[in-house]
């Protein structure tokens, strides 16, 4: 199927050399499989469908009238929304300024895949429901609320992810120069690294295998109630490490690592870091 850009444009601010941008589209969940987002530098906002539509809806500034700076595209099955300087091949007048806001709404759990490549907008997801959800974020800000999905990747370079109340079944986090807030995040399998930034779990579940490291950086895990099954190892290459868990028998307990066993030792965590402070409790 021949891809059909469908964009709504309306009004002319009254500011000189540029216009007011609109575009509000529609589509039937059964429609689309996976959504693709390109964001070049506006806010990205994506929640879940108040109806059984799933709803693009963007404002923000135009300052040519001959180039669009957003496009919402239908390739068969795969819903695009790009919002790039280099669409259609030619530069666009707007600037690496914030001038618009994308607005997203999916039904949840209608939608396999979400995928997001952000150069530095700001992302806000909340009450989001998917298959797979994939995130490489450049610059700005990363939040997620109410987030679920069965597999989650989140490729950051700058700017702060904090993830509340959400649930996966994998999550992996590789950030460069972040740092990391979860809480009351639910994970069969979590792998976090940064390589220079703090990571801070509240309200941790003991259920599954968690690692978690930095290069330079604190780590602080706080588990919502003491672990009943789990197999402890911290090591850490210069900074100090504590560990506060009831029931803990350690087989080697030191400033800098301590390894041990509550229970069973069904579920397990490993936290690392080479240049930093490490708290469980």
């Amino acid at each position: 199927m021949a891809a059909v850009v469908l964009a709504g444009i309306l009004g002319i601010a009254s500011q000189v050399g540029s216009r007011k941008l609109e575009i509000s589209e529609h589509f039937p969940p059964e429609a689309i499989q996976s959504i693709d987002i390109i964001n070049d530098s506006w806010d990205l906002e994506v929640e879940e469908s108040a109806d059984n539509q799933i709803h693009v809806d963007i404002t923000g500034r135009q300052k040519d009238k001959k180039k669009t700076p957003v496009a919402v595209t239908r390739r068969a099955n795969r819903l695009i929304i790009q919002q790039d300087k280099l669409i259609g091949g030619a530069f666009s007048a707007f600037t690496f300024q914030k001038e618009g806001t994308i607005r997203l709404s999916i039904p949840k759990n209608t939608v396999e895949q979400v995928s997001v490549v952000n150069h530095q907008g700001d992302l806000n997801f909340r009450a989001l429901a998917t298959h797979d959800l994939i995130v490489q974020n450049q610059a700005g800000n990363v939040k997620f609320n109410q987030t679920e999905a069965d597999s989650a990747n989140f490729n950051l370079i700058e700017g702060d992810l904090s993830v509340n109340n959400s649930s996966f079944g994998r999550m992996d986090v590789a950030a460069k120069e972040n740092d990391l807030y979860f809480k009351n995040v639910t994970s069969s399998v979590m792998n976090v690294f940064s390589k220079s930034g703090e990571i801070v779990l509240h309200g941790m579940e003991e259920k599954g295998e968690k690692r978690i490291e930095t290069i330079t950086g604190d780590i602080q895990i706080v588990y919502k109630t003491a672990p009943s099954s789990l197999k402890v190892a911290v090591e850490n290459t210069k900074g100090d490490s504590t560990v506060h868990l009831a029931n803990l028998i350690t087989t080697k307990d030191t400033d800098e690592d301590v390894n041990g066993t509550v229970g069973a030792g069904g579920n397990s965590l490993y936290a690392k870091s080479y240049s930093g402070s490490i708290d469980v409790k």
